[in-house]
Formats: C-alpha cells, structure tokens, sequence
C-alpha cells in the first residue's frame, strides 16, 4: 500500500523545504519494514500547492506498527513546528 502526505511548512523557504526533506529521508534507512520512502519538493508555490509530499510503501499491517514507531515519532516531533498543515491519503 502507499501512504501518502501533503505537507505545507509555515515558512516556505528551500532551506526549509531541504530540512523536512532530509528528516523523512532519515526514516528510509531506519524503518526496515518500510519499502520505499520517497520525498518531493513542490516547485512551483501556488496558493493551493502543498511544499513536500512523503510516499510510503509498506504492507497495509504495518501501517500501525509505522504510526507508532518510536523513530517516525520522534521524526513527526522534530519537524512538527515548521508545519502548517497536513493532509494523507492511504490506498492500494
């Protein structure tokens, strides 16, 4: 399944976009039941863009085990400040 995130950072700067980027990379090597991780930078910046998406790959039973994985946790509390809003989508 893919488990996907929209992320709009309060402060939509490169070097933000660069930070976020790099903390939901970290998780790729950490989260071996993960899949793939995949992360993009919007480029354009439009009223209704969103600045990074996260895509997830994962069997839909870890999807739990991802939620409360103390690593992702402590990732979602890093970058938690820098975000405006979030919207996910989960599907098959």
């Amino acid at each position: 399944m893919k488990h996907i995130v929209l992320f709009k950072l309060n402060n939509r700067t490169q070097e933000n976009q660069d930070t976020l980027t790099n903390i939901l990379l970290s998780m790729k090597e950490k989260l071996d039941y993960v899949q793939d991780l995949k992360v993009y930078q919007d480029f354009l910046g439009s009223k209704r863009s969103y600045d990074i998406m996260l895509e997830v790959t994962l069997n839909k039973e870890d999807l739990d085990r991802y939620a409360n994985d103390p690593y992702h946790v402590a990732c979602k509390n890093k970058f938690a400040p820098m975000i405006a809003k979030s919207i996910t989508i989960d599907h098959k």
